[in-house]
């Protein structure tokens, strides 16, 4: 299920991510001219600064690149590493099972997709530092870490429900039941994403946009679903608003005790089915 971390401030692809400019200083003559016939200042309510703004958004442009960030899809190799950031980036009683990573990693794993940074040593003290992957390149002290993820399954439902979010217990034996009504459901046309998690030591450097906006472009341009669904709290559409997410209302579903939005990204559709990016 969809839990977003309170602090989102929460590429490339391997298998198979301007704002107004300050205006120019005035005559300062004039300036001081007009100035001088004001009456005495009064405070007024602050408002935001679009030269403040700009600078922000450069300083963490330039701080996401800095690691270097690159995306691609997830598959059990990866369960480790996974849990440890879901554990990293939620609080307990809203952090994903690792039975349900291990469900959707293997029976869904091109819906899942992680941003990493490659390195010789970890970005700082992140969750996944034990769990680093060597790179395959000609540098073999070069590992990579997994900073944020999505993970995902598939829903014939517009709205995310408490059955989506869990696991069917014969789901080894029948890996794809044409029937199912729990978890992972092959024929839906709903991506139900639960997770987006953003490793603690790297927030407010926009990686969670920067993933999420390659997630919702690779989705789209796969042809396999019609929309995206998640769930998140009150204080966090406008992120979702931001990169086309809608607000549809609060959310039946309770899991970590309910209180849940039911946010939706539909695709653009074409005769001959939902857009492609850059059509």
């Amino acid at each position: 299920m969809l839990r977003n971390h309170a602090n989102i401030q929460h590429c490339s692809t391997a298998q198979h991510t301007t704002k107004p400019r300050p205006s120019m200083p005035r005559d300062l003559e004039s300036e001081k001219m007009t100035l001088a016939g004001l009456p005495p200042l009064t405070k007024s309510p602050a408002q935001d600064d679009p030269g403040d703004k700009l600078m922000h958004d450069m300083q963490k442009g330039r701080q996401r690149d800095e690691l270097h960030p690159l995306v691609q899809t997830l598959n059990p190799s990866y369960t480790d590493d996974c849990v440890k950031l879901e554990n990293a980036a939620f609080p307990e009683g809203q952090r994903g099972s690792r039975e349900k990573f291990i469900y959707r990693l293997t029976i869904c794993g091109e819906l899942c997709l992680g941003l990493f940074t490659t390195s010789e040593s970890a970005p700082g003290h992140v969750a996944t530092q034990s769990t680093e992957h060597i790179v395959e390149s000609g540098a073999p002290a070069r590992k990579e870490f997994l900073l944020a993820m999505v993970s995902a399954t598939k829903t014939r439902n517009e709205f995310i429900s408490d059955d989506d979010m869990n696991v069917p217990p014969d789901w080894r034996d029948q890996p794809y039941p044409s029937n199912a009504t729990v978890g992972h459901q092959e024929d839906g046309r709903t991506i139900a994403i639960h997770s987006l998690a953003v490793e603690p030591e790297v927030q407010g450097r926009g990686l969670g946009k920067t993933l999420l906006k390659a997630y919702i472009q690779r989705m789209q341009n796969s042809g396999i679903a019609d929309r995206i669904s998640i769930l998140t709290y009150e204080r966090l559409v406008s992120f979702y608003e931001s990169v086309g997410f809608v607000n549809r209302g609060p959310s039946e579903v309770q899991y970590g005790g309910g209180g849940w939005v039911n946010m939706v990204l539909d695709f653009p559709e074409t005769p001959n089915g939902p857009n492609k990016v850059g059509e």
